[in-house]
């Protein structure tokens, strides 16, 4: 049995996404809700809370509470993800070719520190989860629309700071890229994987995101060099890139795997029906 609170929310929420109230407009204030459905404030806030994280509503100080210009009505910008070149060197996306390195708040663009890992990008490097790596910070954005940035963490891996030590500091022209080609005389390949999860206060405040309600989407892209007969390719870096859920999505083409090469086989079962001879 649900708690009354949450047989609230579901009632606002159903009165949200049917356009009852729509996209800025605002919710009753919270005594008129508490009179509607003969509840506390304590019982409202509760209610309020819940569609708060879900990212259906947001409120304003001194305004009360208001509904959120939600994803599932508004237009994404899809980031393609797919590595570009133009005359200053590499970039991830046809959309984002302008998009330049904004300055942190100490005016820095590019933050160069050694810092503990995080696991995932650890597992990636082949290294203990907490290692001390070198990398490299940086928020790069539009120049004109002031929320569309992204957070780009560039880990670096051991060997690279060892061997390629212009890695660690001012990368100069056509950046860290440019620098690893022109040292092992031969391309970079990438891969990535996105995933999403919710912001630290830290992350929301850089990208310009409400601190509730918001996902981050998460790419990590590995950077490698690749092997060649038994030699393993060899990852130089993991940039964690991380933007506001509300305001990207990620495109990217389904290659066709060897199995569906065209022209294809007859299909010689049904999808639904079980192929167990036993059921």
């Amino acid at each position: 049995m649900s708690a009354r609170y949450e047989e609230i929310a579901r009632d606002l929420r159903e009165r949200i996404t049917s356009g009852e109230f729509p996209p800025g407009s605002p919710l009753p204030l919270m005594r008129d809700v508490a009179a509607q459905y003969e509840v506390s404030d304590i019982t409202v806030r509760k209610a309020w809370g819940l569609l708060k994280r879900e990212g259906l509503i947001e409120s304003r100080r001194r305004a009360g509470m208001f509904v959120r210009e939600h994803p599932d009505r508004v237009r994404l910008m899809v980031r393609n993800r797919q590595i570009e070149r133009d005359e200053l060197g590499y970039y991830s996306g046809p959309e984002v070719q302008h998009w330049r390195a904004l300055p942190h708040p100490d005016g820095e663009q590019t933050r160069v520190t050694t810092a503990p890992v995080p696991a995932d990008v650890a597992d990636a490097l082949g290294v203990e989860a907490g290692t001390h790596l070198t990398v490299r910070k940086r928020v790069i954005g539009d120049p004109d629309v002031p929320e569309h940035r992204q957070l780009a963490d560039s880990w670096i891996a051991e060997w690279v700071a060892e061997e390629v030590p212009s890695i660690t500091g001012n990368t100069g022209v056509g950046g860290m890229y440019d620098r690893l080609e022109e040292w092992a005389g031969k391309p970079l390949h990438w891969r990535e994987e996105v995933s999403a999860r919710m912001p630290s206060p830290e992350e929301a405040e850089a990208l310009l995101m409400p601190q509730t309600g918001v996902p981050l989407l998460r790419a990590i892209r590995i950077t490698f060099f690749a092997g060649r007969g038994r030699k393993p390719e060899r990852i130089v870096e993991v940039q964690d890139i991380r933007m506001s859920a509300a305001l990207f999505a990620v495109g990217y083409p389904l290659p066709r795997g060897s199995s569906a090469k065209w022209p294809v086989a007859p299909a010689s079962s049904d999808y639904y029906r079980a192929t167990d001879p036993q059921e």
